[in-house]
């Protein structure tokens, strides 16, 4: 007779992260003491926290770890000075990531644990292995890790918004006309009369004859994402029809030393079409910034970040439930990277095969790790223009993702992207005294 085998004892499997200078050597110190703790935990040793990646933790929660915990030397002691430092700003931003999508917490945690601390070790790993066990098997991500989810796509997709012709601009072609005259420019990224849409399209002319060309600005789109394109940037100087949108992107542009904004004339035009002059980025910013409110992150609508107090209003599993039927409709076209202005990596994380970190296919799992890691590679440097809501053809709400990225930033650094060109870029950055009230 054939009897039923009892079912297994749950048995966490947890993932250490962890810095060879202190943790490892710690964690080693707890083995030469003789010292016992829960066996679940797998301990990868890198050089330093700051070369912990927010991906390693995905992948290790999407290859089925129930909790995942990063480790490293007590901020001060940092072997390499400030990795440390810049790890934690990292993990502020990213728990914040992971709180909007309704990612259990308390499967993640970080510890400050130096060589010294042994004891520390043991009892952090024994308290975290007892919290997992508590919790269960991290079942949603498993199963999207698997290809096994079984979430059915959410209804809604993005239509498409009807725009009225958009007449010629008489004052910008003046001006314009009279930068190329003067040679204050060799080519000028504008709005053009779209003949196969109604809505005007992105495009550059290279001589004052076409400045009549140029209408205003569409309702949707960012012209500083054409300064990635190599063919554009080998024209300088350069002349941009900017929109406070575009503006704020190229003071972010700036802080990283992408452009030149001494390279830039700015063709300025408020949200209404109105030509308000030709000026530099500086007196651009002025323009069209300076009655931004400053406690809000910049260029998010009322309606988006209202949507998302909406969403954070839910359960955990209800958030989590929802950006994961989002990420089922996503056919990775990768519009949302096109039409962003801060997506110019020559290659994206995405598309590298050595190391291949997620998959390429349109599937639950690498769709997943792809919204999320491009949201927290856009912490900090979002300006809200909802080019990449716009873009998608699936309908994701990805303006959600950026503007809590930018609450975040705003409510722990006191950080808006796009307000100017001065200051140091928010993720390379770091204060002695950033908190870090959830790190052990």
């Amino acid at each position: 007779m054939n009897e039923t085998a009892p079912p297994m004892a749950f048995e966490p499997r947890i993932v250490a992260f962890v810095c060879k200078w202190c943790t490892y050597a710690g964690a080693d110190l707890a083995g030469t003491s003789r010292m016992t703790y829960a066996p679940n935990v797998r301990t990868l040793m890198l050089p330093c926290t700051g070369r912990i990646d927010v991906s390693f933790v995905m992948r290790a929660f999407l290859d089925g770890a129930d909790g995942v915990i990063v480790s490293g030397c007590h901020p001060g002691d940092c072997h390499y000075t400030a990795g440390n430092y810049r790890a934690r700003r990292r993990w502020m931003l990213f728990r914040d990531l992971l709180n909007v999508i309704g990612f259990d917490l308390d499967r993640f945690e970080v510890a400050w644990i130096s060589a010294a601390e042994g004891a520390k070790w043991v009892k952090t790993i024994q308290a975290f292995t007892d919290k997992i066990l508590a919790l269960g098997p991290h079942d949603a991500m498993r199963r999207l890790g698997d290809g096994a989810a079984d979430f059915a796509p959410a209804n809604g997709a993005a239509a498409f918004r009807f725009e009225p012709a958009r007449p010629a601009n008489p004052q910008l072609a003046a001006a314009v006309g009279e930068a190329f005259t003067g040679g204050k420019v060799k080519v000028v990224a504008g709005w053009i009369r779209n003949e196969t849409f109604s809505r005007p399209r992105p495009s550059w002319i290279l001589s004052a004859d076409e400045a009549g060309s140029l209408v205003a600005p569409g309702d949707s789109g960012n012209l500083a994402r054409l300064l990635k394109n190599p063919k554009l940037k080998a024209l300088l100087p350069l002349g941009l029809v900017a929109r406070r949108s575009e503006v704020s992107s190229l003071n972010v542009l700036a802080q990283e030393n992408q452009i030149d904004p001494a390279k830039i004339v700015i063709f300025a035009v408020a949200d209404d079409g109105k030509f308000l002059g030709t000026m530099d980025l500086a007196s651009a910013s002025a323009a069209l910034l300076h009655e931004l409110p400053a406690d809000r992150p910049v260029g998010f609508s009322e309606a988006t970040l209202k949507a998302l107090d909406e969403l954070m209003a839910k359960l955990p599993a209800e958030r989590l439930t929802f950006w994961l039927e989002q990420s089922v409709k996503c056919i990775k076209c990768y519009a949302c990277r096109g039409s962003c202005p801060m997506c110019g990596c020559e290659q994206c994380f995405t598309d590298r095969n050595q190391p291949q970190w997620f998959p390429t296919a349109g599937d639950g799992r690498g769709n997943f790790s792809w919204h999320l890691l491009r949201a927290f590679h856009l912490a900090g440097r979002c300006v809200g223009c909802g080019s990449c809501t716009n873009a998608c053809p699936a309908g994701i709400p990805l303006d959600l993702l950026n503007a809590a990225m930018a609450r975040s930033a705003r409510q722990h650094f006191n950080h808006r992207a796009g307000v100017d060109s001065s200051g140091a870029p928010l993720q390379s950055d770091y204060l002695q005294n950033d908190k870090e009230d959830f790190i052990l």
